[in-house]
C-alpha cells in the first residue's frame, strides 16, 4: 500500500508542519510519496531527502532575515511599521526592483539544504504544484518529470507567492505559487498512486471539503489559528512547532485533548457520567419550555458550545468532560502548548476555585432569583465571569433551582464551567 504525505502551503505557518513531521517520525510513519505546495513543497523536499534533522533545525532557528533582504516585520500593525521606519524605504525599493520582495536569503538557504543525489536517488517520490506565468495554467509535476532540472527549482517555483514573492523563472518560463491552483495537493498524490494519505493543513477550514471523512485520508489540522503567513516572529514559530507536534499526537490518539494536551488518561466514570447527566438535564429542561426555546437558538446549547473550535461532529461522554475542563482551563489562562496531567489540572483548578468562591460568597448572597429582571440587567454590566460562575456553583451546591432562561446565551459558558466545578468538587 503506497502511503503519501501531503503538505499545504502557508508561508511561515510551515513551522507547524515541522512539528507534525517530528511527531510522525516518532510514531514511525514512513512514506512512499510526498506532495506539497509552496512551503509544503520546500518542507517536503527535505522529507524526500530524509534530512529530518535539517528540517527541524531550519525551523528551530528560522528568522525573518533568513527569508528577505532588508526584512520588515510583517505583522502589519501601525506600531510595528513605525518602529521599523528606517527599514521601510530599502525594503520597498528592493520590492519594486525585484517585482516582489528580495528573497535571495531564502533561495540561498534552500539551495544549501538541497542535496541533489539524495533527492533523486530517494525511494520517496515527489510532486509539487505550481502555476505557469503569464498564462496562469496549473502545473502538477513529479520527480521524474522534473529531470534534469534540480528539484529545488520546482520547489521554489511552487513557493513564488506573487506579489509578496517575485515570479520564479526556470528556463525563461515564469512560475507562481501553486496555492493559486491547489494549496493541498491530495489529488496529485492520488494520481501518483497513493492509497493512504496523511494531509497536513495550515488553516482551520478544510481546503478540500470533499476529501474529509474519507477512510484512506487522515487530516492533521491546527487546533488554533496559526496567524499570518509572513509572521516569522520567533515566539510564534516556536508555538507553531509545538502545536503541530501535539496536534499530530492527538490526531493519532496518543494523547487526549482538543484545545489542550493531556497525557492519556481515563477519568473516573462516575464523574464523567454525572457531568454528562447535568448537561443533559439542562438541555432537556430548555426543550420543555416554550419561553426558553424562544430564547435559545439551539436545542443543545451546552453541547454546541463544547463542540465549538473542535473538529468533532459528535461528543462521547468522555469528550463532555475533557471539553468542559478545557473551557475551564481557558477561563484560568492555561498555556495551550504544554502537556498536562488531567487529574492534576482538575485538582489545581478545584483548589484555586475554592479560594475564589470563599472570597466572593459574601457578595453573592442575593442570587439571580432574588432580584428583579430589571436589577439583573443592570447587574450584568458589572458582573464578572468569575462572579457568575460562583453564583451558579452556589445554586448547584445548595440545590437551588436555576431558571434556564436566566442562563440563555449570556452566561452559557459560565454555567457550564460551574457544572464542571460542581462535579469535580463532589467526587
Amino acid at each position: 500500500m503506497k502511503k503519501a504525505l501531503v503538505l499545504a502551503g502557508g508561508g511561515a505557518k510551515g513551522a507547524y508542519q515541522a512539528g507534525c513531521i517530528k511527531a510522525l517520525q516518532e510514531l514511525e510513519y514512513d512514506f512512499d510519496i510526498v506532495t506539497g505546495t509552496s512551503i509544503g513543497a520546500l518542507n517536503g523536499l527535505l522529507v524526500v531527502q530524509k534530512d529530518y534533522q535539517a528540517l527541524y533545525q531550519l525551523w528551530d532557528q528560522m528568522k525573518i532575515s533568513d527569508i528577505f533582504t532588508n526584512p520588515v516585520n510583517f505583522d502589519f500593525s501601525i506600531e510595528s511599521m513605525l518602529s521599523q521606519s528606517n527599514l521601510i524605504k530599502p525594503f520597498f525599493k528592493s520590492f519594486i526592483n525585484e517585482k516582489g520582495a528580495d528573497i535571495t536569503p531564502l533561495k540561498n538557504l534552500v539551495y544549501n539544504l538541497y542535496n541533489e543525489p539524495k533527492a533523486f536517488s530517494s525511494n520517496i517520490d515527489y510532486g509539487i504544484v505550481t502555476v505557469k506565468y503569464p498564462k496562469l495554467t496549473p502545473l502538477e509535476i513529479t520527480k521524474k518529470q522534473m529531470q534534469p532540472t534540480p528539484l529545488v527549482d520546482y520547489a521554489l517555483a511552487s513557493a513564488a507567492c506573487f506579489p509578496a514573492f517575485p515570479i520564479y523563472y526556470i528556463d525563461n518560463q515564469g512560475y507562481l505559487d501553486g496555492g493559486y491552483y491547489d494549496n493541498l495537493p491530495i489529488s496529485l498524490a492520488l494520481k501518483m498512486g497513493a492509497e493512504k494519505i496523511i494531509a497536513i493543513e495550515l488553516k482551520r477550514e478544510p481546503t478540500h471539503l470533499h476529501f474529509t471523512n474519507r477512510p484512506n485520508i487522515t487530516f492533521i489540522r491546527p487546533s488554533y489559528d496559526l496567524g499570518g503567513f509572513l509572521d516569522f516572529n520567533r515566539n510564534i514559530l516556536d508555538w507553531r512547532i509545538k502545536l503541530g507536534y501535539y496536534d499530530t499526537l492527538k490526531t493519532f490518539k496518543k494523547i487526549d485533548g482538543y484545545l489542550y494536551n493531556f497525557k492519556k488518561s481515563y477519568p473516573n466514570k462516575n464523574i464523567i457520567k454525572k457531568l454528562y447527566q447535568l448537561i443533559l438535564n439542562y438541555e432537556d429542561s430548555i426543550n420543555k419550555s416554550i419561553v426558553t426555546k424562544a430564547i435559545n437558538s439551539s436545542s443543545t446549547p451546552l453541547t454546541d458550545l463544547l463542540k465549538k473550535d473542535t473538529y468533532l461532529n459528535q461528543l462521547t461522554i468522555k469528550d463532555y468532560f475533557i471539553r468542559s475542563l478545557e473551557l475551564t482551563m481557558t477561563e484560568y489562562n492555561y498555556q495551550n502548548d504544554l502537556l498536562y496531567d488531567l487529574d492534576q489540572v482538575c485538582k489545581e483548578i478545584n483548589d484555586v476555585f475554592k479560594k475564589e468562591y470563599q472570597q466572593r460568597y459574601k457578595l453573592l448572597k442575593n442570587r439571580f432569583k432574588d432580584i428583579t429582571i430589571k436589577e439583573l440587567l443592570a447587574t450584568i454590566k458589572t458582573l464578572s465571569s468569575k462572579d457568575a460562575i460562583c453564583a451558579f456553583y452556589h445554586a448547584l451546591k445548595i440545590n437551588e433551582p436555576i431558571e434556564p432562561g436566566l442562563i440563555s446565551n449570556i452566561f452559557l459558558k459560565e454555567y457550564l464551567i460551574a457544572l464542571f466545578l460542581f462535579t469535580i468538587e463532589t467526587k
